[in-house]
């Protein structure tokens, strides 16, 4: 699969049982329909706040990047968490295949989510920094 923006070979990367496609470039990190509530799931948030994709809502397409999605070459549409005001605007499949982030969007995602329960964003960003950055040594 290429990654939507350098269009170079993303890498699989396991983690905790949750693969995801990596940007060796930097450039982001695409996530399969489902896997991100696999990684949320294994973070240990609630079975009921889990399904942040099933929240997210389409946003207005505006001219600019032209991503295609890895899966089936389908141009990305932009989508962000439904109901807020601001917040990260991500890449999704219009096919279903799976989202798009690029660095910082996966955190700020999980900040908006999971902020009116402190437990689980904890638990998250706990999880995300371990997932991102396994070989980070600072806490």
């Amino acid at each position: 699969m290429l990654c939507p923006c350098c269009r170079e070979e993303l890498i699989i990367v396991e983690v905790h049982g949750v693969e995801v496609d990596l940007c060796i470039g930097g450039d982001g990190l695409w996530f399969d329909h489902d896997e991100l509530d696999q990684l949320f799931l294994r973070a240990g948030v609630p079975q009921e706040l889990a399904g942040l994709e099933d929240r997210l809502a389409r946003l207005p397409q505006t001219s600019g990047a032209k991503r295609r999605c890895p899966r089936c070459r389908a141009r990305l549409v932009h989508v962000s968490l439904a109901g807020a005001a601001e917040g990260p605007v991500l890449d999704s499949c219009p096919r279903g295949h799976g989202l798009w982030f690029d660095p910082g969007e996966l955190e700020a995602l999980a900040d908006q989510g999971f902020s009116a329960d402190v437990d689980s964003l904890d638990h998250v960003r706990q999880f995300l920094q371990q997932f991102l950055h396994p070989n980070d040594t600072a806490s």
